[in-house]
């Protein structure tokens, strides 16, 4: 088994809340866990990542916070 450091930690079942459907949230946690352990979380951020600056996403981004930060400013 490969062990990671950005591992998250594991939930109880004390700390998922009432109000929630514990398979959910074990199996997000379930899935989250593989794809760190199997180095494929990483890949896919890359990939996101790449894929955002080839449409324009991040430098869009960039201008509308330059834009809207100095006018919401207190």
């Amino acid at each position: 088994m490969k062990h990671s450091v950005n591992r998250p930690p594991t939930p109880d079942e004390d700390d998922v809340a009432d109000g929630f459907e514990k398979d959910k949230v074990t199996l997000r946690e379930i899935i989250n866990v593989k794809l760190v352990e199997s180095g494929e979380k990483e890949n896919l951020m890359e990939l996101v990542r790449d894929r955002l600056v080839e449409c324009g996403w991040k430098d869009e981004m960039r201008i509308a916070c330059r834009f809207f930060i100095p006018f919401n400013l207190i």
